[in-house]
């Protein structure tokens, strides 16, 4: 016995298969495809930027951090020893603080993590160190340099190409405002009350900071 029409069963009373066709099945993986593509690239674009923005946070975070510690140091430097004749290159003799244009060598006071207080002598200089070019900062104890050793060297900011310091000065007339200049001939013992820190970047920017030190002072600029 055959059935027709739309009973639903085939040649001698079999049901008709039923499911989807093979074009029906390659059309569904096609769109299917299209839409984990473009899942794929909206996640990837949203990989990247998050990472791009990650490393520029960090970047910041670094400069910061570099420049905080640049100031902690210059907050706490003085005058250690007021003699000219305790500083220099002999054994025994202290390095003399520098206060130039692209260099610092202050002494100041440091907190070492789980003790007192100690004067460290610490440099700061944007050199290539190591194979790696940045702003450096050396620092050693009194009795290190006075033994010519070695200053331990820390690397606090790469990519730095340039540094360079100005200092403020106080005009003798006019309005008294503040200008910015290079380092007075004020010799080894005095401290400047006031310094513009320029960080040259590799990349083509610049970051600029004023730092105080309580213990310096201001010198007065001549007029024009």
């Amino acid at each position: 016995m055959r059935f027709v029409g739309g009973s639903g069963f085939g040649v001698q009373g079999h049901p008709e298969p039923s499911g989807f066709t093979f074009v029906e099945l390659l059309i569904a993986a096609t769109m299917m495809s299209i839409l984990f593509v473009g899942l794929g690239a909206h996640l990837r674009g949203g990989l990247i930027v998050w990472q791009q923005s990650t490393l520029r946070g960090e970047a910041v975070q670094r400069r910061r951090s570099a420049f905080d510690r640049l100031e902690r140091d210059l907050a706490n430097a003085f005058v250690y020893d007021n003699r000219e004749e305790a500083y220099g290159e002999e054994f025994g003799g202290l390095p003399a603080p520098q206060f130039g244009e692209d260099a610092l060598v202050v002494f100041t006071v440091e907190r070492i993590p789980g003790g007192l207080p100690a004067v460290r002598i610490v440099t700061y200089r944007c050199e290539e160190r190591e194979g790696t070019a940045g702003l450096w900062r050396t620092s050693q104890s009194i009795g290190e340099a006075r033994a010519k050793l070695e200053p331990a060297a820390a690397l606090l900011l790469g990519g730095c190409s340039a540094l360079w310091l100005q200092y403020a000065q106080r005009r003798t007339a006019g309005e008294g405002r503040l200008e910015w200049g290079p380092p007075a001939d004020t010799g080894p013992l005095a401290l400047p009350r006031l310094i513009k820190v320029s960080l040259k970047l590799s990349g083509g920017g610049r970051m600029e900071r004023v730092c105080a030190v309580p213990a310096g002072v201001l010198p007065a600029a001549a007029a024009p």
